[in-house]
């Protein structure tokens, strides 16, 4: 018994150190990486205070607003059974837990890192510091979309500023490019931080870009990670790519991507699934 809430403890303060660790990303690296942009890429590319600055500014903040509201919003977001009255008319398709001792709905998995069933739980995200589940599911969706975008719209200005400084030294900048993080341990500059950023930039943008395409890809076809392997065209959870949609993004879907404040109500609560019969 004390081992299993030694156990439990221990997940609770690992979980509480990675989510300081990321709140300090947000407030810290993200801002930094805005100032860079603003501050020193702008500058060099457009004429400042002029009105293509200002609309780069507004974009900006739109970007900025968009990534770190998501974030918060998905990472305090209970989408577990915690707190949820577990009734329904039928128990069809429930399953029991074992480590929270309790039947749990459909859709709903026990996650070893948050010690707590999740509903409609999709994955476990790093990130997130917690599970991306029922309620949450369109903050994690938003948050790598606009991160996508805001890495392909600022490569394009990091290298114009970059090619303001890289000199081709007869093809030894192919190796700042390969191995950016030795060449700023070895020979540090400002053109080693500036290929080092950029080739942060690409990096981060295809990752988020990829994750984007495959959540998004499953959203469409109403399925969640679990469910990839099992998938058929006729699958039960799949009510057509606007109700699927709707499932995820709620009922204002077409509007959550101006921002994470706008309230959108889904259409279910995680734990009654209605499944029509398509055989009729």
């Amino acid at each position: 018994m004390l081992l299993k809430l030694d156990s439990v403890k221990n997940k609770q303060y690992k979980r509480f150190l990675e989510h300081i660790f990321y709140i300090i990303i947000v407030l810290v690296l993200i801002p930094a990486f805005l100032y860079f942009e603003i501050c020193v890429v702008l500058p060099a590319i457009v004429e400042q205070w002029s009105l293509a600055f200002f609309c780069h500014l507004v974009c900006a903040t739109f970007l900025l607003q968009n990534i770190i509201g998501n974030m918060i919003y998905g990472m305090f977001t209970n989408t577990s059974i915690k707190g949820k009255k577990l009734e329904s008319s039928s128990n069809e398709g429930w399953t029991l837990c074992s480590v929270c001792e309790c039947l749990r709905p459909p859709r709903a998995w026990h996650c070893a890192t948050c010690d707590i069933c999740i509903l409609k739980r999709d994955h476990h995200c790093t990130f997130f510091a917690c599970c991306v589940g029922y309620y949450n599911h369109r903050y994690f969706m938003l948050f790598t979309f606009y991160i996508f975008i805001a890495m392909v719209y600022s490569l394009y200005y990091n290298i114009k500023f970059a090619a303001l400084f890289i000199s081709w030294n007869n093809g030894l900048v192919l190796l700042r490019f390969i191995c950016p993080l030795a060449s700023i341990v070895i020979d540090f500059g400002d053109e080693s931080l500036y290929i080092f950023l950029l080739v942060i930039n690409v990096i981060v943008g295809l990752f988020t870009g990829f994750l984007s395409f495959y959540h998004f890809n499953n959203i469409i076809k109403g399925r969640i990670v679990s469910e990839t392997s099992a998938y058929t065209d006729d699958f039960i959870h799949n009510k057509g790519w606007k109700l699927n949609m709707i499932e995820v993004f709620g009922d204002k879907w077409y509007m959550t991507w101006i921002s994470p404040f706008i309230l959108s109500r889904l259409p279910g609560n995680g734990i009654t699934w209605f499944i029509e019969n398509k055989s009729k």
